[in-house]
């Protein structure tokens, strides 16, 4: 079962639809720890929880991944130590371009950039990060949020797009 490959999707969706409780929670984080390389010890992964392109993912410690959250990385995604992601976060770090009015989106190709979420931050529930951002130390992104540019440490964002709302 090769990383990514179809039946390591499959072992993840059949993980993904356990319980949010232990032992799934421990199952799925000793599954990412077996098969990804660069996932943390002490993690908690909850239910819904689908990686894409998990050779460009990187899990520090102590981290937790809630329910439902989506990581899609065509290019590399960072998380650092003792991160916090809220339920139905999605990061991703490929967008489509879109500017050529005279042909379909789809044909356009993608915008990528990778994202790092640093240690110790807070990315609460429903967020969205987009293609390209950095979450600095300590950050706090707010719920529902829609990060298009980097955070810096111990700032808290909100809103679409993302704008500074505090310090921590």
């Amino acid at each position: 079962m090769g990383l990514g490959s179809p039946a390591w999707h499959r072992r993840q969706a059949a993980l993904a639809r356990k319980a949010p409780i232990d032992p799934y929670t421990t199952r799925r984080s000793a599954f990412y720890r077996a098969t990804m390389g660069s996932f943390g010890q002490s993690c908690r992964v909850y239910s819904g929880v689908f990686l894409h392109y998990p050779w460009n993912i990187s899990i520090g410690d102590r981290c937790v991944i809630n329910s439902g959250v989506h990581i899609t990385a065509p290019v590399q995604v960072v998380v650092g130590s003792s991160v916090l992601i809220g339920p139905y976060v999605v990061i991703n770090s490929g967008s489509h371009e879109y500017r050529d009015r005279s042909r379909p989106i789809r044909g356009q190709g993608h915008k990528l950039g990778p994202i790092t979420i640093e240690d110790g931050a807070w990315i609460a529930a429903h967020a969205v990060l987009l293609p390209g951002v950095t979450i600095g130390r300590g950050a706090v992104v707010a719920a529902g949020a829609v990060v298009t540019r980097s955070v810096e440490p111990f700032s808290i964002v909100g809103g679409v797009p993302a704008a500074p709302i505090g310090s921590r």
